[in-house]
């Protein structure tokens, strides 16, 4: 999970309360894809959901999305990671799902 990256940054508690106590900790995230030599994962849904298993410090359940689940793997199925990027973009630039921290 440490390679998880997103660009969504609002996060709120009470959904957050709502899914652990619904034991809802499935996270959507895309198929592995490198920059500069590093491999990434974009959390494509479940932002609550994985603020949730952390917080009540479970594992979450990891499921990769491909291009019949979300059209936007297309693109990195294609090869274009800036365009895949790009059509992710939430609310912020992108950062380390778990830490926080800026990817670049």
């Amino acid at each position: 999970m440490e390679n998880f990256i997103t660009s969504q940054h609002y996060i709120n508690n009470e959904i957050v309360a709502e899914k652990i106590a619904a034991g809802d900790f499935e996270v959507q995230v895309s198929p592995e894809f490198e920059i500069g030599g590093e491999t990434f994962r974009v959390v494509m849904d479940g932002h609550h959901s994985l603020a949730a298993a952390i917080e009540a410090g479970v594992e979450p359940t990891i499921i990769e999305q491909d291009a019949t689940e979300n059209d936007r793997v297309a693109l990195l199925d294609a090869g274009d990671v800036e365009a895949f990027l790009a059509a992710c973009w939430m609310d912020g630039e992108y950062q380390y799902a778990i830490s926080g921290k800026a990817v670049w």
